[in-house]
């Protein structure tokens, strides 16, 4: 697949060099990565579908085969044993599947069990670890310490930037917000404060918890949230050497950092949610260019991330907007696009496959 980067950018197609810095599954051209062969085939990106609720059956899983063999597990959703069952399920029915566990990283989570009503303009507190609730405003507990707060931002959000709020206060694992829209907060919906910086060795301890206690899930690739350096991927590397490690770049340091990261990765994911509530809108689309043209230009497989087609949900055809953003996605240099809650929660998940296939092999034409 020669990437309209080339053209556009400028970029070289030089070879790669084979070093101690790169990953062990990684043996030149893109073309030479066994697991990818078959995209490169048929020359158009393919397809990577999230299980969940509405799709993990045996006769989906046996249906979503006839277009693609790129599963999903969402290690943030559903617990190990359903995750345990479904990859069993996944491989009894096609056993050259490829399956991505994502695992959950180590950004904040609201701690709440039940629906909570928040108000235009009410302050509310998000706080990890003992410190006392204020009994005059509504405080939310976090399932995780809060990254390091750094200077120069006025506001932060909940559920990938869809909720947002004033910021009124920040301190060491604590800050209070003003609502700016009235909403229903659902249970374990993702904080982000833009700009900050998480600690890598409890990013590091968090993964490895996880994987740890998912040693029975059988999957091949291992999705990591907020990676911001090359030496998360070598202690990763170090004990699953057997997977492949697909680094999703979501913050701003990560951004930053791209080039290294992209060296010791094997794929490159850009999950739009996170990197919109991290890096602001200013520098959204100048984030996404940058990781796309770095990941293109070093020959890993890119993956293009959330609401993709997330109108299908409720719909059988996509909007314009979606179509042209999948377009662009395309043109950027995505491998792969992946189906999240399309495929996962909705009853038209199958519907949403069928018409994505189509169209990328519109892409032939």
């Amino acid at each position: 697949m020669l990437h309209i980067n080339y053209f556009k950018f400028g970029l070289k197609e030089e070879p790669t060099k084979l070093g101690s810095n790169l990953p062990l599954q990684i043996k030149g051209d893109l073309a030479n990565f066994p697991l990818f062969k078959g995209i490169l085939s048929q020359n158009h990106p393919g397809i990577l579908v999230t299980l969940g609720p509405k799709s993990a059956a045996f006769p989906s899983i046996q249906k979503i085969g006839r277009h693609t063999k790129f599963f999903r597990l969402n290690g943030s959703h559903n617990t190990i044993d359903w995750h345990v069952k479904v990859s069993k399920l996944i491989k009894k029915a096609l056993p050259e599947a490829l399956i991505l566990l994502d695992i959950p990283g180590i950004k904040p989570r609201t701690n709440n069990a039940e629906v909570i009503d928040i108000t235009k303009n009410e302050p509310v507190n998000f706080y990890h670890g003992p410190r006392k609730p204020d009994n005059n405003i509504k405080s939310i507990g976090l399932t995780k310490p809060l990254p390091e707060i750094t200077k120069g931002f006025d506001s932060f959000s909940l559920s990938d930037g869809l909720y947002e709020f004033e910021l009124l206060e920040a301190k060491q694992n604590y800050v209070r917000g003003r609502s700016k829209n009235d909403f229903r907060l659902l249970p374990r919906k993702g904080l982000n404060l833009p700009g900050s910086i998480y600690n890598d060795e409890l990013q590091l301890q968090v993964y490895l918890d996880f994987l740890n206690k998912a040693r029975k899930v059988s999957f091949d690739a291992i999705g990591l949230s907020f990676i911001q350096n090359d030496k998360t991927l070598e202690h990763i590397r170090e004990k699953f050497p057997g997977k492949l490690l697909v680094s999703k770049i979501e913050n701003k340091l990560g951004v930053e950092n791209v080039k290294q990261i992209v060296d010791f990765s094997d794929v490159i994911m850009i999950d739009r949610g996170d990197l919109l509530a991290e890096v602001g809108i200013k520098n959204f689309y100048p984030s996404i260019v940058k990781i796309g043209m770095n990941t293109t230009s070093a020959k890993r497989p890119l993956i293009m991330a959330t609401e993709n087609l997330e109108s299908m949900q409720y719909r059988l055809q996509p909007s314009k907007s979606e179509i042209i953003a999948l377009q662009h996605s395309i043109n950027l240099g995505s491998d792969f696009l992946m189906l999240s809650d399309e495929t996962a929660t909705s009853d038209l998940y199958m519907n949403t496959i069928d018409w994505l296939n189509q169209f990328l092999k519109m892409q032939n034409e």
